[in-house]
């Protein structure tokens, strides 16, 4: 999506190159920022799709808000969100140490984090997270998974494969250059079953009770006041919204 111009939908949403988000002429105006992600939201013939994307769609015609939406890698989202006023982020995991750097607008969608072994490795099975920091994790940089895996002690220099996107995770874990890939569960299962394959023939998944997260569309801490209060005003009218529910509970079965 770089340096490239779409059209998304009729309220002129439209995924715009990082060039435009630097622009200090547009600093004024409401954007949003995502990383691309087959079970949240992603783009597929110049439209925003996934649960995720179809929430974000809904809260700016409720609030009567446009906002450019942008994919990058999830580190550069991040790093959008957190340092420009008037940006808008989807999906982030609501952590204790985020919770003051952000407004939280509306829940999207509830995780899971997992570590995945291909079965065809039974040596790189695992049943607790001493046997994992044994192993190689495949992990995206400076996510929420990457974070959560740093504060159970794994570590760079020892056993965390740092990866920009989740496609490269998953390349590099179901060629065997990494052990395990830490990640929702779904994401492979949805990746087999795109190429008619079982999930459960081929992954062994090992769930910490600890890693059930929410995710929400969250705003920068200093977003002009009037766009604000225009979000939160349509995030409380979607909780009951009959169409909202639907895509917070939906579960696309698309490939990773």
């Amino acid at each position: 999506m770089h340096g490239r111009v779409v059209a998304v939908f009729s309220l002129g949403l439209i995924c715009i190159s990082f060039l435009f988000v630097d622009n200090a002429h547009a600093e004024t105006e409401l954007i949003a920022v995502a990383a691309e992600h087959k079970m949240l939201q992603y783009m597929e013939n110049d439209e925003v799709k996934g649960p995720s994307g179809e929430i974000f769609k809904l809260l700016l015609q409720t609030s009567q808000l446009q906002a450019p939406l942008a994919f990058f890698p999830w580190s550069r989202a991040y790093q959008t969100v957190l340092n420009r006023e008037n940006t808008l982020v989807l999906s982030m995991v609501r952590t204790k140490e985020r919770e003051q750097k952000f407004h939280w607008l509306i829940k999207v969608s509830e995780l899971v984090r997992g570590f995945m072994s291909l079965k065809k490795h039974p040596e790189n099975h695992i049943s607790t997270i001493t046997d994992a920091k044994k192993k190689v994790t495949a992990v995206i940089r400076d996510s929420y998974s990457y974070h959560s895996l740093i504060n159970l002690g794994f570590s760079k220099e020892v056993n965390i494969f740092e990866v920009a996107s989740l496609e490269l995770g998953i390349a590099l874990f179901l060629t065997g250059k990494v052990d395990l890939i830490y990640t929702d569960p779904n994401v492979l299962v949805n990746h087999f079953a795109q190429k008619n394959q079982n999930a459960d023939e081929l992954v062994s998944v090992h769930i910490l009770p600890t890693t059930r997260r929410e995710s929400y569309i969250a705003a920068n801490i200093n977003t002009d006041s009037s766009m604000l209060e225009k979000l939160k005003l349509a995030a409380d009218k979607l909780q009951s919204d009959a169409n909202y529910q639907y895509y917070l509970a939906y579960k696309p079965l698309v490939g990773e």
